[in-house]
């Protein structure tokens, strides 16, 4: 079949301010969320609006096709120039919002017009290389390199070309996609009242907010946060959603009057989080349905480093500002009297992880050993003496975890009492190289190796009624990596990164967990990752003890003499209300 290569129809139009509904930090977007504008004033000031052309009269079927193609990225008006290539039935029947193919538009083409005998109709088929593909919920996931084929049956409608059947979906050349789309995040629950946000993608329209509530209400966590994150509204539809000066009012249906008050509470945590607005108003049949506060666990960590590191009074371990060190109670003394390159274990630490309470650390030693830290009582024991295992990681739940080196797929956690759980997921891994679990307790990222390929991956945590680790989720993506990756770390609560170190260079791949990912180059060779504060996303040690923090694109010096940069798995059991 002879195929033609597309070219672009229409004209892109930049507009004055950025709509985007987003409580996702770092997300590859712009602007945020103002609730003093209605649905169409956001409209008017949408961030990018590509204006294609109509049907041109006398089309061919081809360029009817190709000009149908390059009007899906103009979701204003529900897609009305793309539509306007459709036959007037199939206007009604065709769904823009269930698949967003993220393509090439280099690699589209278009096959030949096959008509039918009587010449008032016929098919034509076109092609497309997907590199991302977003479902109908909005989740966004990385494609291969197989072509798919788009078949389109076409007909006269008064003497002009229109298609008459048409996949589902619209079709986005990769360069305009974060420009029509913009990511979100969705808040549903984990256990012990910690949010866990689910990002998803939605066009920049004036259906945008409605669109979020629906799936946020309607269909729960993404299926790989099963059994790890929850929603409060079971069994709940969305009737309308209006957004006014000050506040947004979700209609919703009336098995909501029937939640019980501790439940209302976390749909209008989930609603307000979500829309990243304080006043949402929940109502039924037009009266509103009032919610007490909420009780939320934060997960942010404290903003300053923690390490062990050399000062002017010798070898400390706490918070490390400036060259000065804040000692932990119960631990600092603890880890240094034992850890310490002199300490009197005669085995210095080479990762340090410690609990949100501050009243446990975890330490991995140059032996490969794992030791228990406890802060009450300045105990220290042994509770895994092999080599072969990941350096440790530490949920908010008290369970320690790490994965085997060498037998893919297989995972162990250890509770406080010290007891070992073997845990099996991620099959399709044949190596795994290092582990973190996220702040919230409900998702773990492990780098190591897919068909030979290094990859990042992130999964979902199962857990049972009591929070015990029990498996992992299928991955909610597979992230190719640049090399063999050393370390891994949760630098936000929807962000994670990978550090390759390969002949003196390092790579950093910091990935939006649903969304795009970032290639990030420092100058120096780096020997460990963590989170960094609110206006950094990461910190890298460096090989010869420097500690340095990210500044946008740069790399900003923040102390030295580091022996060990340690890991908090979230803040102290602080909790805030939502009204």
């Amino acid at each position: 079949m002879t195929m033609r290569r597309t070219r672009r129809i229409g004209a892109a139009v930049v507009a004055v301010l950025a709509l985007c509904l987003t409580a996702c930090s770092g997300l590859p977007t712009e602007g945020s969320f103002q609730p003093g504008l209605s649905t169409e004033e956001r409209s008017r000031e949408a961030r990018w609006q590509f204006s294609p052309d109509g049907p041109a009269t006398g089309a061919e079927p081809a360029a009817i096709v190709l000009g149908f193609l390059d009007a899906g990225e103009s979701p204003l008006d529900d897609w009305k120039v793309a539509r306007e290539f459709l036959t007037p039935a199939a206007q009604t029947t065709w769904d823009p919002n269930e698949r967003i193919t993220v393509d090439s538009v280099n690699d589209r083409a278009v096959g030949e017009f096959e008509a039918e005998s009587d010449g008032d109709g016929g098919t034509i088929t076109a092609r497309v290389t997907p590199t991302a593909t977003v479902d109908e919920r909005g989740a966004y996931r990385l494609a291969g390199d197989s072509v798919r084929s788009l078949d389109f049956e076409l007909e006269q409608v008064d003497g002009e070309w229109r298609i008459s059947s048409a996949p589902d979906g619209v079709v986005v050349q990769s360069g305009s996609f974060t420009s029509i789309f913009a990511p979100q995040a969705l808040y549903f629950s984990s256990f012990d009242d910690r949010l866990v946000p689910d990002v998803r993608w939605f066009a920049d329209s004036p259906t945008r907010v409605e669109r979020i509530v629906t799936q946020l209400v309607e269909t729960g966590p993404s299926p790989w946060l099963e059994n790890a994150a929850f929603t409060a509204f079971d069994g709940i539809d969305v009737e309308k959603v209006t957004v006014s000066e000050t506040s947004a009012t979700v209609e919703l249906s009336r098995a909501a009057a029937e939640a019980s008050p501790e439940q209302r509470a976390r749909m209008q945590t989930q609603l307000s989080r979500t829309l990243n607005i304080v006043d949402v108003r929940m109502t039924v049949d037009g009266s509103r349905i009032t919610a007490p506060d909420d009780r939320i666990v934060s997960t942010e960590p404290d903003p300053r480093a923690m390490a062990l590191a050399e000062t002017d009074d010798g070898v400390a371990f706490g918070y490390f500002t400036n060259g000065e060190i804040t000692p932990i109670p119960g631990l600092s003394d603890v880890i240094v009297e034992q850890f310490a390159p002199d300490g009197a274990a005669d085995d210095p630490a080479t990762s340090i992880v410690v609990s949100p309470d501050l009243m446990t650390a975890i330490v991995r030693t140059e032996s490969g050993r794992m030791w228990w830290v406890d802060a009450e009582d300045g105990s220290y024991d042994v509770f895994n003496y092999e080599k072969e295992w990941t350096s440790p990681s530490l949920d908010a739940f008290g369970y320690v975890w790490s994965a085997h080196l060498d037998e893919a797929g297989l995972f162990q956690t250890w509770n406080d009492e010290r007891d070992p759980r073997e845990l099996n997921g991620l099959s399709q891994l044949t190596e795994v190289s290092a582990i973190q679990v996220s702040r919230d307790g409900a998702r773990i990222a492990v780098t190591g190796r897919a068909d030979n390929q290094p990859v990042l991956i992130v999964a979902g945590v199962r857990r049972d009624s009591d929070a015990r680790p029990v498996g992992l989720s299928a991955p909610q993506d597979v992230y190719p990596l640049p090399g063999d990756a050393q370390a891994v770390a949760w630098v936000s609560d929807t962000a994670v990164a990978a550090m390759v170190v390969s002949d003196g260079r390092t790579v950093i791949r910091e990935q939006q967990v649903g969304a795009r990912g970032t290639r990030l180059t420092p100058s120096f060779v780096a020997e460990d990752i963590t989170y960094g504060n609110p206006e950094s996303s990461e910190r890298l040690l460096a090989d010869d003890g420097s500690l340095y923090i990210r500044n946008t694109t740069s790399w900003q010096q923040a102390g030295g003499d580091v022996l060990v940069l340690a890991t908090q798995t979230g803040a102290p059991p602080m909790t805030d209300t939502t009204p």
